[in-house]
């Protein structure tokens, strides 16, 4: 387990005044020094200590005499300054991978959303929506939310600059309309019947029988138009066949999730599984096999939420309070970062 002392160490400047700030510590009877509030904070957040626990801790450190009651109290107070930390941490470079030089002009942020199931009866699910920047391995944007809260683009904002990168949730006329209007870009993935295409004759194109006929790994480009609210938006369809045990993996899948559904999917989307499908507004300057190749960049995002999951065990809740809930999930997603930036500051640059 990563030690407490070094998470301590690598807390951002001015955070003991932002603690003085938010009035973490009002009354000192049981603790006194947000130093300490904040030790044995991160001992509950990064042990996965329990709340008695974290009180013995206190005792027998001589920390402080305090309850798990009012430690728990105490923690919930301690949401506020984890956000503080994060919008602090997330401004400093963590990595910085070689950017293609057709990339370099743009942020490539990687767009996602995981789901934290709360431990007892509740069962209550939260969804962290996340975006990180791609090349430097750093949080762009998060926010946490409850089950109800969709995985949608809109979910952000976006600068001007920003190339968004987002699997087939999020492959939606109102996320292309959300980049359009924050005017950023985005290579976004499709799922079957997403939504209408129509050519330059304003006529609805069917595109599995323009890319039915592609081979294995073959690469394709399709100029379609779709319409928003604010009239008719250009893009540029990019497809690539899978290779023929990519193909044979993705039949079974399909297969499994119709003995799940207990239904038959459409021939269409048996089809369909075949391919991969992205679309994008970029410049024509960027080739169709670039812009497939820059989607596949998104499963950082995937490896992220791996390592976060099984490393800083972000994947359960054992909160029943909303305010503690919160104050548990964004003291993980601090520790996840400051972790990936104090390894980022011991080890070698990934550059040649």
């Amino acid at each position: 387990m990563f030690s407490v002392s070094k998470i301590i160490t690598i807390l951002p400047e001015g955070w003991q005044e932002k603690a003085d700030e938010l009035g973490i510590i009002k009354r000192k009877r049981e603790l006194k020094y947000v130093e300490d509030l904040m030790l044995l904070a991160l001992f509950h957040v990064v042990n996965g200590s329990t709340l008695i626990e974290v009180s013995e801790i206190a005792r027998i450190g001589k920390i402080a005499n305090i309850s798990d009651v009012a430690f728990m109290k105490q923690f919930e107070k301690l949401g506020e300054l984890f956000c503080w930390i994060l919008e602090q941490t997330e401004a400093y470079q963590v990595t910085d991978f070689n950017v293609p030089k057709y990339l370099s002009n743009y942020r490539l942020l990687g767009i996602d959303a995981t789901d934290v199931t709360e431990k007892g009866r509740s069962g209550r699910l939260f969804r962290l929506h996340y975006a990180i920047d791609i090349f430097k391995m750093v949080s762009c944007a998060y926010i946490i939310t409850d089950q109800k809260t969709g995985e949608k683009l809109s979910n952000f904002n976006f600068l001007k600059g920003d190339l968004i990168v987002a699997d087939r949730m999020y492959g939606t006329l109102k996320s292309i309309e959300h980049c359009v209007e924050q005017n950023s870009e985005f290579i976004l993935r499709l799922k079957t019947g997403c939504f209408k295409m129509y050519d330059e004759t304003a006529k609805e194109i069917d595109l599995l029988s323009k890319i039915q006929d592609m081979k294995h790994e073959e690469e394709r480009e399709i100029v379609a138009s779709i319409k928003l609210s604010s009239g008719l938006k250009k893009l540029r369809i990019c497809v690539k066949r899978k290779d023929k045990t990519s193909c044979e993996n993705s039949i079974k899948r399909v297969k499994e999730k119709e003995r799940k559904l207990q239904r038959r999917l459409s021939d269409t989307a048996h089809k369909m599984n075949e391919f991969i499908v992205v679309c994008t507004a970029l410049p024509d300057a960027i080739s169709a096999h670039e812009v497939l190749q820059t989607y596949r960049l998104r499963w950082q995002v995937e490896i992220f939420f791996k390592r976060l999951k099984s490393i800083v065990g972000f994947g359960e809740l054992p909160k029943k309070r909303e305010k503690s809930s919160l104050a548990w999930l964004n003291g993980k997603l601090m520790v996840a970062v400051l972790i990936e930036l104090f390894i980022a500051k011991s080890s070698f640059s990934p550059q040649p």
